[in-house]
């Protein structure tokens, strides 16, 4: 198994041919290079990096927990940490 390897962005995180840019990369010079701040991960050739910090996404049967930031007459808007705001009918 691998090390974790955490890069930022600007790092130089692989030289040369035999990868596939992932998510968070981008080539300069031949060289791949992190566009974001992450954890370094590989799936045989491809190469991307996995944001240390991003928005939540929802999957179904995802378990949420949310704040109260706005009360209506039927409905609550929740800030769930996600892109959008979440709303109970």
């Amino acid at each position: 198994a691998h090390a974790m390897e955490v890069v930022t962005p600007g790092q130089v995180i692989r030289s040369g041919d035999g990868f596939l840019r992932g998510h968070g990369t981008y080539v300069s010079d031949g060289k791949l290079v992190a566009s974001v701040a992450g954890v370094v991960h590989r799936v045989n050739k491809l190469v991307a990096v996995v944001p240390l910090k991003s928005r939540y996404t929802g999957q179904v049967g995802d378990v949420v927990v949310g704040r109260v930031t706005e009360v209506g007459q039927k409905r609550w808007q929740l800030d769930v940490g996600s892109t959008t705001g979440a709303v109970l009918m």
